[in-house]
């Protein structure tokens, strides 16, 4: 695999992101989409702005990745959004010959936890992942008390007037300073209730894979299903009621928001939603990052993607100042050609508006910017242009 220089990603204002999609002169055209419940909400926050911009429209069936994989290769839709790469074929088929990657959404996994204190509890992946295979079973384990007593720094991302971070000549998140900073928190004898997604799920693989490369002992495999890796398997099977599974982001995260002393794993909005907490993380620079775009999109200028294909390949340890290491690219899956020109062009609309327009529209997703000039956004327009009848 031909893997490009590392591309560089921008969180910047809505009016220099926006991209003009002039409305097709073509009757309106209604696709049919599925997959990742990750980006359900700000797909559906955007579903008016994007038929007022194309003049088409689309359903989409939330559901997993894995799920829009298989409704692709069944044909039962005309594409759809995964959180992981489409490798396999998924429903006994075989994956569509003309088949595209287009990366359209980049977000930060978010820790999120249920503790009755206001204070933002940090955690390295190392723990994160002994707490998710089990090792970890208190609140005021030894480890995670350690990470709670360091001297951390953190990265202060330059703004302009408006507020919004600066960005540099290649789209980087311009750094303004560095701070030291010493965060105690009182953490209560209370057994960790583990929150997991029991569905085939994009956002597990990618954290599991997360977790796998920073602690290859408590998580020697990533699995899209991530109970189904052997520690967290056992960790189940030994105490079952300290482990309760749910189906979607919003499944997981409102049974954390039910559930005292839990934690879990979803994109940063459902934390709001569901009143829990978002857990500080280090990264291998010894930063402590909060999720959000700003620290998404630093981890996103370190990927590189396959400029035929639109697989990207994550460093999840890698050194550069202020990135999240639990960052996820969410794939657009199409295909080069639908011997349709009308239903080629709807879908060439609707990605390009979910890529560039989306997340402009709908900020507090916690979905960063991709700019269109930017090297990213680059690429994306060139695998779109790939798009045919």
């Amino acid at each position: 695999m031909k893997l490009s220089r590392p591309l560089a990603l921008v969180v910047a204002g809505a009016a220099s992101f926006a991209l003009a999609i002039v409305p097709s002169a073509h009757a309106a055209t209604t696709l049919l989409v599925s997959g990742a419940s990750s980006v359900a909400g700000i797909v559906g926050d955007c579903k008016t702005d994007y038929t007022k911009t194309t003049g088409d429209s689309f359903t989409y069936a939330s559901s997993s990745s894995g799920g829009g994989k298989g409704d692709l290769e069944t044909k039962k839709v005309d594409f759809a959004f995964s959180d992981s790469a489409y490798t396999a074929p998924q429903v006994g088929g075989t994956i569509p010959a003309s088949l595209l990657h287009i990366p359209t959404f980049v977000w930060p996994v978010g820790v999120m936890y249920n503790l009755n204190t206001t204070k933002q509890i940090s955690l390295s992946p190392v723990t994160v992942a002994k707490i998710f295979s089990g090792v970890i079973s208190y609140w005021d384990d030894p480890i995670i008390k350690a990470d709670n007593d360091k001297t951390y720094k953190t990265v202060v991302y330059r703004k302009n007037a408006k507020g919004e971070t600066v960005k540099d000549a290649t789209g980087n998140p311009v750094i303004l300073a560095t701070h030291t900073i010493n965060r105690p928190v009182t953490l209560p004898h209370q057994k960790i209730r583990v929150i997991y997604r029991a569905d085939d799920s994009g956002t597990s693989g990618n954290f599991s894979a997360a977790l796998k490369a920073w602690d290859p002992t408590d998580f020697p495999t990533n699995n899209n299903s991530i109970f189904n890796v052997s520690t967290m398997k056992a960790a189940i099977a030994a105490e079952p009621t300290r482990f309760i599974g749910k189906n979607k982001s919003a499944g997981v995260a409102q049974q954390a928001g039910l559930t005292k002393y839990s934690i879990t794993y979803a994109e940063v909005n459902y934390a709001a939603l569901n009143k829990l907490s978002l857990a500080n993380i280090t990264n291998a620079n010894g930063d402590l990052v909060t999720p959000n775009a700003d620290s998404a999109g630093s981890f996103a200028a370190t990927l590189k993607m396959d400029d035929t294909t639109g697989i990207v390949t994550y460093d999840y340890k890698n050194t550069s100042a202020g990135v999240y290491p639990f960052t996820v690219v969410t794939y657009a899956l199409v295909l080069k050609s639908y011997g349709d020109a009308t239903k080629a062009k709807a879908v060439k609309d609707a990605v390009q508006y979910h890529a560039f327009n989306c997340s402009v529209n709908s900020p507090n997703f916690g979905f960063i910017q991709i700019g269109k000039t930017t090297p990213l956004g680059v690429k994306i327009a060139a695998l779109i242009g790939k798009l045919g009848a």
